[in-house]
Parts: structure tokens; C-alpha cells; sequence
């Protein structure tokens, strides 16, 4: 018996013509295609991430102040606009009284500079330059901004040292032009919708973190002079005693403002927030009742941002 013959193997298919062979990678391959991006991926990300370390490890309350009040007006409404967005994350920062009572002031301050500018824009004579007339634009510009900014800041804290002063912007605005004034109403009306959502915040404090926070406010009431020590009384008293605010009869006043239909609509979104005593909770009540019935007096007033 003849030994069983071995069928003849297939002979591998030729590579299609115009084709290179193919080749199973190197480790050589493997290590410039992925490997070593990778790596220059994760040292990019950790330098970014040290970067973002040492940038919030400066970010005290002492250093947003020292920037906030620098007296170069472009480094100030830049600082004021970062702190705005740290606060709603920062939950330590957002209940500080000492600082939220400074920036306050500051916003205090600003309104007042911000009027000055006002003044020394229309104050020039129609033989003022082209130039010079461009530089004061741009300083009230300028100014604007960083009270946007610091209006912000003061809705985004969750103690509402900020209130009593936004209620009075948000009554009576600022400056003697018509854009001017609807602008900062519009934005302390908004600010005070934030500063209302932020109580949230505040009630999810421990006991003895809004202990605290009573402490400083007393502390400051009794330290303190002039507007921030009402500030301060005026918290204090609505914690403790439950007494009104105010938020809610100045907000309940914009939604019946004539001129300006933006500044109804953001009355009414603010009222959601709020929460008074009886008496506040029927006038509320009283006044979304009233905007449902809403004709659309007054206009849409439209404000650029060069303007």
C-alpha cells in the first residue's frame, strides 16, 4: 500500500497589481502613531490643568478685591466678570459677608463713577475732537461694563447683602440718558432674580454655617458705618425676623413701569423667586395677575452694545 500522498498547498494570491504588500505594524509604528501623541496629549492637558491650579489657588477674596479696584478700567470689569462666573460654583466664596458687603461698595462706587462719565461725555462742546470724543466714549464703555459685571457678582452670592442697594437701582437706575438708565434697572431687576434663585443655595448650608453668617452680618451691623451697616441690619433682620426685604414691592414697582416691555417681562420672571411674607405673596399675586392682562404699552427698547 503506497503511502498516502500530501496535497499540494495553495500558493498565496498575488498582491493586486499598483498595491503595496501588506505588513503587520511594527512595535516602532505602534509607538510613533499612538503612543507618543498620547503622551504629548496628557502633557498638554497637565500643564493646562497646573495652570488652572495656580490660577484658582490665587482666586482669595483678597486678590478678586486688589483686581476689582485696580485702576485700570479694562482689568477691573475683566476681574469683576470672572468673579461673577466663580461664584456659582464657589459655595464657600458666595457666603462670605465680609467680602460680599466690599463688593457692594464697589458697586456702589461704580454707579457713582459711571454717572461722572456720563456727565464728562455730554459735557464736551462740538469743537472736542473726534479723538477725544472716541476716548470718553470709550471710558463710559468701559465703566458700563464693570457695573454689569458687579451686578452680576451681587445676584450671584447667596446672602442678599447686595439687595437693598439693587432695589434702589432697580426702583430708580442710574445716570440722566434713557438707554443708560434702562440698562443698569434691567440688569439690577436681573440680579435680583439670581439673588432670589441663590437663596437655594443658602438653605442647603449646615446649622452651624448660617450660624456663622448670622454672626458676621451682626458683626457688621455693629462695626460697620453709614450704608453697609444697614445692609448688614437689613439681612439680619429678615433672617432672624422675617421681616420684608423690600426684593418684592420693587420688583412688584418694574412690573408696572410704562416705557420699558423688558423690564415688565423680567419683573415677572423675578417674582418667581421670591417668597415674602402674606401681605408681599398677595401683592405678587396681584401684579403677574395684572400682567396677564398686559396691553403692551410702551416699546422694546433696544440697546447695542457700542451704544
Amino acid at each position: 500500500m503506497s503511502a498516502e500522498s500530501t496535497p499540494p498547498s495553495t500558493p498565496a494570491p498575488e498582491p493586486l497589481k499598483g498595491l503595496p504588500p501588506v505588513h503587520a505594524p511594527s512595535g516602532r509604528h505602534i509607538l510613533q502613531l499612538f503612543v507618543i501623541p498620547g503622551l504629548i496629549v496628557a502633557g498638554a492637558v497637565t500643564i493646562l490643568l497646573g495652570f488652572s491650579w495656580l490660577a484658582g489657588g490665587s482666586r482669595t477674596p483678597e486678590q478678586f478685591l486688589k483686581n476689582i479696584e485696580d485702576a485700570n478700567q479694562d482689568i477691573r470689569w475683566r476681574a469683576a466678570n470672572d468673579l461673577a462666573q466663580v461664584l456659582k460654583r464657589d459655595d464657600q466664596l458666595a457666603a462670605n459677608v465680609s467680602f460680599a458687603l466690599r463688593v457692594a461698595e464697589l458697586f456702589q462706587k461704580a454707579l457713582e463713577e459711571l454717572e461722572r462719565h456720563e456727565r464728562d461725555l455730554a459735557a464736551l462742546s462740538p469743537e472736542t475732537s473726534a479723538k477725544e470724543h472716541a476716548e470718553a466714549k470709550k471710558k463710559l464703555i468701559a465703566q458700563r461694563n464693570y457695573v454689569q459685571y458687579l451686578s452680576a457678582c451681587l445676584g450671584n452670592f447667596s446672602v442678599p447683602v447686595g439687595a437693598p442697594l439693587l432695589i434702589d437701582v432697580a426702583r430708580n437706575g442710574r445716570g440722566s440718558e434713557l438707554l443708560l438708565r434702562t440698562l443698569v434697572r434691567r440688569q439690577a431687576v436681573w440680579a435680583l432674580a439670581n439673588l432670589g434663585e441663590n437663596q437655594k443655595r443658602y438653605q442647603k448650608l449646615s446649622d452651624d454655617q448660617k450660624a456663622a453668617i448670622r454672626q458676621q452680618l451682626r458683626e457688621e451691623a455693629d462695626a460697620a458705618r453709614g450704608d453697609r451697616s444697614s445692609w448688614a441690619q437689613a439681612v439680619l433682620a429678615w433672617l432672624e425676623q422675617a421681616r420684608p426685604l423690600g426684593v418684592i414691592a420693587a420688583l412688584v414697582h418694574c412690573s408696572k413701569e410704562d416705557r420699558d416691555i423688558f423690564l415688565r417681562e423680567q419683573a415677572a420672571h423675578a417674582l418667581i423667586f421670591w417668597e415674602g411674607d402674606a401681605d408681599e405673596k398677595k401683592l405678587a399675586e396681584q401684579a403677574l395677575l395684572e400682567l396677564t392682562r398686559d396691553t403692551g404699552r410702551g416699546e422694546r427698547i433696544t440697546i447695542e452694545e457700542k451704544e
